[in-house]
This record gives C-alpha cells, sequence and structure tokens, in this order.
C-alpha cells in the first residue's frame, strides 16, 4: 500500500491465473469517527483477500465502517464485495450495471442467464446449427466455471448494493467526491470526481497505455458513441486533473492518452467499415469479428483463455457494427434471431 496523493492510498491486488491479473483499488481513509472508502474491490481470491485485509488493518480501517464504491460490474473490480458486506461493509454500484444477466465480462449461474446467453450467441452468429464447434466451446466454459476456484466473473449470485446516481456525493477525509457516469467500457460504469481537489477516479474510462475496452452484446445501447462523447469530455473537463485509473499507472493531462484511444478505434472501425462494404452478402457479428481480428480456427491449447479472447473479440465487433449503424454507414436486419450487417438488403427494412 502506497500514498498515491495526500490522503489517497493505492492497493495492488494480483491474480495468478486469469487474463486480466492486476489491479489497482484505492482507500481514503475517514477521520476519526467517520467511515473510510475503498474504490473497487479487486479479485476473488486468497493473495487479493489477505493483501486487501492486511492493508485496510494497516490503515486502521474496519469494515464496520467502511464503504466500497463499485465502479462497474467486472471481475476485477467486484471480487471481494461480497467478502466485504459479510465483514460489515456497506456496498455502492450503479444499478444500470444489473441491466443484464449475461454481459461481456459479467457471468452468473443461473437459468435466467444461461437462457439470455443462449439467445445473445445467436444474435451474434454462434448457434448449435451453423457453427456447432465454437458453440461446443462455449457451453463447456461453462460448465469449467462452475468450479468454485475460477474467478473470471462476478458470480456466486447478487451482491446487493446501495444504488448510485450521478451528482451523488461521497464525502470522506479531506475529499468531496461527486459521482460522474463513465458510459462506455460498461453501460453504467461510474467514477468519483473531486472539483476542488481536481482528483478523478476513472475506472477503465482512460488508461494511458491500454485501449479500454468497449463492448456490448445488445442492440440500441450505443456504447461506443457515448465512449467517445465521454472521451470529449475528458480533454474540455478533467484536463487538468491527476487521473486514477484502476491500471496503469496515475498521470496528468489527458490529451495524449485519448488521441492514442481515438486512432486504435478510428483504425478498428475503419477496418470492420471496409469488411462490410466490400463483402458479397450480409454477415454476421461472428463472421465480422473472425475477418477484424484474423481468427481461423478454433483455439486447440489454452482454450479457456481462447474463448474468452473470442467472447471479447464478439462483443467488441458487435460495439463497433453499432457505432456504424447509429452513424448511418451500415444497417442490419434480424433474421431467425441472427443479426446480419451490410449495406443494404432486400426482403426487409434494417431493425
Amino acid at each position: 500500500m502506497i500514498e498515491r496523493i495526500p490522503g489517497i492510498y493505492e492497493i495492488t491486488l494480483y491474480d495468478r491465473i486469469n487474463t486480466v491479473n492486476e489491479i489497482r483499488v484505492f482507500l481514503i481513509p475517514g477521520k476519526k469517527g467517520e467511515r473510510s472508502l475503498l474504490i473497487d474491490a479487486g479479485f476473488q481470491n486468497d493473495e487479493s483477500r489477505r493483501t486487501l485485509l492486511g492493508s485496510l488493518t494497516e490503515a486502521g480501517v474496519s469494515c464496520e465502517n467502511l464503504d466500497v464504491f463499485l465502479t462497474h460490474k467486472h471481475h476485477d473490480h467486484t471480487g471481494l464485495a461480497r467478502t466485504l458486506m459479510e465483514m460489515g461493509a456497506r456496498i455502492f454500484m450503479n444499478p444500470e450495471e444489473n441491466r443484464h444477466p449475461y454481459d461481456c465480462l459479467c457471468y452468473t449461474q443461473s437459468e435466467k442467464a444461461l437462457e439470455e446467453q443462449t439467445r445473445v450467441l445467436r444474435t451474434v452468429g454462434v448457434t448449435p446449427e451453423k457453427t456447432p464447434r465454437l458453440w461446443e466451446e462455449f457451453m463447456r466454459l461453462n460448465e469449467h466455471l462452475k468450479k468454485p476456484e475460477k474467478s473470471m466473473f462476478f458470480r456466486g449470485g447478487a451482491c446487493p448494493c446501495s444504488p448510485i446516481k450521478a451528482g451523488q456525493m461521497f464525502c470522506y477525509g479531506d475529499y468531496r467526491f461527486q459521482a460522474v457516469p463513465l458510459r462506455g467500457h460498461t453501460f453504467g460504469q461510474m467514477g468519483l470526481w473531486d472539483s476542488s481537489r481536481s482528483v478523478l477516479f476513472c475506472a477503465d474510462q482512460l488508461i494511458d497505455g491500454i485501449v479500454p475496452i468497449v463492448a456490448t452484446a445488445y442492440m440500441n445501447e450505443h456504447l461506443l458513441q457515448m465512449y467517445f462523447q465521454s472521451l470529449d469530455t475528458f480533454e474540455k473537463k478533467y484536463q487538468g486533473c491527476t487521473i486514477l485509473p484502476s491500471h496503469n499507472d496515475s498521470f496528468t493531462g489527458t490529451g495524449a492518452v485519448v488521441r492514442k484511444i481515438q486512432e486504435a478505434y478510428r483504425k478498428k472501425l475503419d477496418l470492420i467499415r471496409h469488411i462490410v462494404a466490400f463483402g458479397t452478402r450480409p454477415i454476421t457479428i461472428k463472421e465480422a469479428a473472425f475477418k477484424a481480428y484474423g481468427i481461423s480456427l478454433l483455439p486447440q491449447a489454452d482454450k479457456d483463455s481462447q474463448i474468452i479472447k473470442i467472447k471479447m473479440i464478439l462483443t467488441k465487433t458487435f460495439s463497433c457494427l453499432e457505432y456504424l449503424h447509429d452513424t448511418g454507414e451500415c444497417s442490419r436486419i434480424s433474421r431467425d434471431g441472427i443479426l446480419y450487417w451490410g449495406r443494404d438488403f432486400e426482403g426487409g427494412g434494417p431493425c
């Protein structure tokens, strides 16, 4: 644990198993007799639990006087939320993060989630009839993730959370934070901003050296469009702030980081635009994703991480296609529950 800026302590947690293997959570100890704030809850594993609880003890913070602000519902941010709640902490999260039972990096073991997964996979063109081997790999992964030691996803039942609303104040120590929406990486991601001290916790929205994932499996969420709008806000509103992301180092001056991310997405959009424009027929999201990311074969080794990767590129491609649809550069139509994308369609208008 290190004091990143006065009164704000950074704790680095690790996961030695999964693809995302490091996260930084932040602790703001309260003044004597007051509550403390923890921003995000790290991974659901024994090492992270020991590190986090040890840091709370070192700072003199008890869970009975701890509030936990979950920026969004991905596994690396929520893993120890239930543990902390059971030890007396209060948990806060935007309820919009629970809008879907099955989504990009959120996974719950429930009949509703499995039913939704079937529909979502069909939407992107992964079905038992058309892509049987890929379908079987997704079903195999479902069974594998039932093992209790696997912590790739936030699961084990919903963790009761107090709702967060935009503009809500969170005051701890010498800081007065306002909850700010950070749509894009997820639909309901929230950050914390102290305007007087020019400090912003931005979760996974802006990271120096990483292009944040903007991924969806649902129509009409406009995530990439909202993400670009958010990047504009960073340049206009948060330019002079100390930015504290969940991954990689803190930084000031958002311009260069924003431009790198914008350029990466422009290149991906250009590629997918080309795939759609010069295709000989309307294509599914799965077909566009495999072309855009150069995938021709199903994984032969390390299948779990590779199927997770395929899931990610499917949902990232979906976001790009949705953006091109939003800007009028691409049409879509639903046939038998599968979305097809192209320039023009016969036999039905775009949905």
